[in-house]
């Protein structure tokens, strides 16, 4: 068995450095192979803080060998969960016909990264999908510019390369979702103007390039829907991925794909979306909050899916949505943020793991987000 020791790699009182008041301690060696164990068990914070311990710890937490493990390991630990606020902003004076669209990630009203990036219109606000595996996806809904994988964690972003269609095809929506199977995967869902179809296209990292994917969709674009967009998740492992599709008066379905698979499924729901949110929380089981007002009382209709075999049913209820406009107290793992289109009512926070609804929230502006974010040391 290894063993190494880190006493010569700590700052001593007697020498020049000034480091930990514990360095003048004699250090047992410590068995390797334990050290590794006991540090996959920390959360992300822990270990970013350790690495300025020793160069020893510092080379075994960087190591691609350790990150691979830890990634693997998914413990499920909540101080590797936080909130993260994504916030933007614009700036209309770069060049004639462009908008500087800024996002700031921030923790605790500390900023963990930024990233920015020329649009045409700033009305057109990007989708933030995740996290998954701690990474987060931004989608600038415009086609002509990249799609981003941020690990605000690590305090990396990467854009992923473009990708071209033939004249024959005119693309209208780009609407995206990021999932894991061994690395991270990406998946673009496109609406075809011309041929008022759906396309579809999968980007790894192994080949860094898109790829299309089969989509077995007989259902017509601006005749049976109009609208595809993301659906938030409890599943952070991010083996699937779903999508709403519907629109104003048209019958709602939920697109799901299969990460590991690569193949979809389409949903059809029993029911017209309106101003509502529908919450994955698994691959089998989705939750709809369907938000109205009644003689002056709010409440929610949620309707929760059962699936049996091939059979798949929704189950109805109804609750008082009459929460108030706080801050959690605690924010601890397990809370969503359902944003309304019409934002006097807030954005309500939900419990997914105790299934109620915790306060309502209001974002410092209509461009703020709050995500779900839990470290990894899945690099981009």
């Amino acid at each position: 068995m290894k063993a190494r020791s880190c006493y010569n790699y700590m700052s001593h009182p007697q020498t020049g450095n000034h480091g930990s008041p514990i360095a003048s301690i004699k250090y047992k060696a410590i068995n390797e192979d334990v050290l590794i164990e006991i540090m996959l068990r920390l959360p992300i914070k822990s270990l970013l803080r350790l690495r300025t311990v020793c160069r020893f710890w510092r080379d075994v937490i960087d190591s691609p060998y350790f990150r691979k493990l830890h990634t693997l390991n998914d413990n499920n630990l909540p101080d590797d969960t936080v909130y993260i606020q994504i916030s933007f902003d614009h700036d209309d004076d770069i060049k004639p016909n462009k908008v500087l669209v800024n996002l700031q990630l921030q923790h605790n009203h500390k900023d963990l990264m930024s990233y920015e990036y020329a649009n045409i219109y700033w009305e057109l606000v990007p989708t933030i999908v995740g996290s998954v595996k701690g990474l987060i996806c931004i989608n600038p809904r415009n086609i002509t510019i990249p799609i981003a994988i941020c690990n605000p964690f690590l305090g990396q972003v990467k854009n992923l390369p473009l990708t071209s269609f033939g004249p024959s095809c005119k693309i209208g929506q780009r609407s995206v979702a990021i999932g894991f199977d061994e690395d991270y995967k990406v998946v673009q869902v496109l609406t075809c103007l011309k041929h008022r179809c759906l396309h579809a296209q999968l980007y790894s990292r192994t080949a860094d390039s898109w790829r299309e994917l089969a989509v077995e969709c007989s259902i017509t674009y601006r005749f049976e829907f109009y609208m595809v967009s993301p659906i938030k998740s409890s599943c952070k492992n991010g083996h699937f991925a779903h999508w709403c599709m519907g629109g104003h008066g048209f019958t709602s379905r939920i697109l799901s794909f299969d990460m590991k698979n690569e193949v979809f499924r389409i949903i059809t729901l029993p029911f017209v979306l309106g101003e509502c949110s529908i919450f994955a929380e698994d691959e089998h089981s989705f939750r709809y909050f369907s938000f109205g007002c009644q003689t002056g009382v709010r409440f929610v209709k949620i309707c929760e899916s059962r699936c049996e075999g091939s059979k798949f049913s929704w189950n109805r209820m109804m609750i008082d949505a009459s929460v108030p406009f706080a801050a959690p107290d605690q924010w601890r793992a397990g809370f969503v943020f359902l944003e309304l289109q019409s934002c006097k009512w807030g954005s309500f926070v939900y419990d997914y793991r105790a299934r109620e609804f915790v306060c309502r929230h209001y974002l410092p502006s209509s461009n703020s987000r709050f995500i779900e974010c839990k470290g990894s040391f899945v690099s981009v």
